[in-house]
């Protein structure tokens, strides 16, 4: 087996907060292949892009011109929504499978009520600016947004030690499999936009570390490269 290579010098959307170290550079698993052996690493290259929206948001905030300022608030709010939507799925679905099999989950629920209070407070203040009933401010955007990125990605980080081989190993193969299908069939009943979430997770996701994540047919990659992500384009 060949030795993965090292991880690639951190660009400018690795800070301030540093995404996750993947068990193989590049990272080709996939839990719906093998839960054990994979979860673990595909849950890393979820969080990563998690991580790097968060992180293109600091970089931008002080940046950001009038006119630029509803585009940016609406990446934001995509940013939020990708949180919302993947803890929703862990705490609905994935957490209490794990629990009832044996794998305690009770940290990374915690560790999600951290930040909950803060995030809706970000978010709250997306919407007013979104509204027009406050003025974008860059500073006071990246102040909100540290109050809760700083608690979320410590948890990103934290949750990957709860999903490693030798802890699902001890799980029930039908069990592991059964909630990946569960947590698949969520997924795509939330009907991920083409135009909008779909655009906005392959931005952030860095392909060259999980060329196979997320799992799109390569078609539809073109079709949201060439025309669905114009469509949020100046």
């Amino acid at each position: 087996m060949a030795t993965p290579s090292a991880p690639p010098k951190l660009p400018s959307t690795d800070t301030p907060w540093s995404p996750i170290t993947l068990p193989s550079y590049p990272f080709l698993g996939s839990m719906e292949q093998d839960p054990v052996a994979y979860m673990a690493g595909e849950m890393a290259v979820i969080h990563n892009f998690i991580i790097r929206s968060l992180n293109a948001i600091w970089q931008n905030a002080p940046v950001v011109t009038p006119n630029d300022t509803q585009d940016f608030v609406a990446y934001c709010l995509l940013a939020v929504q990708a949180v919302h939507s993947h803890h929703n799925s862990e705490e609905i679905i994935a957490f209490p499978k794990l629990t009832a099999a044996g794998v305690g989950m009770e940290q990374n629920i915690e560790q999600h009520r951290a930040f909950d209070d803060a995030m809706v407070s970000f978010e709250k203040y997306l919407n007013q600016v979104k509204s027009g009933e406050v003025q974008f401010d860059g500073a006071k955007t990246r102040e909100l947004l540290v109050a809760f990125a700083d608690p979320l990605v410590f948890h990103l980080h934290e949750e990957i030690s709860t999903l490693q081989p030798e802890k699902l190993q001890k799980v029930d193969q039908a069990v592991l499999k059964k909630l990946v299908k569960d947590l698949i069939s969520h997924i795509r009943a939330e009907g991920p936009g083409l135009t909008t979430t779909l655009p906005f997770i392959l931005t952030a996701h860095k392909s060259t570390e999980a060329p196979n994540w997320p799992p799109v047919p390569s078609i539809i990659r073109w079709f949201i490269d060439k025309a669905f992500s114009r469509v949020n384009s100046r």
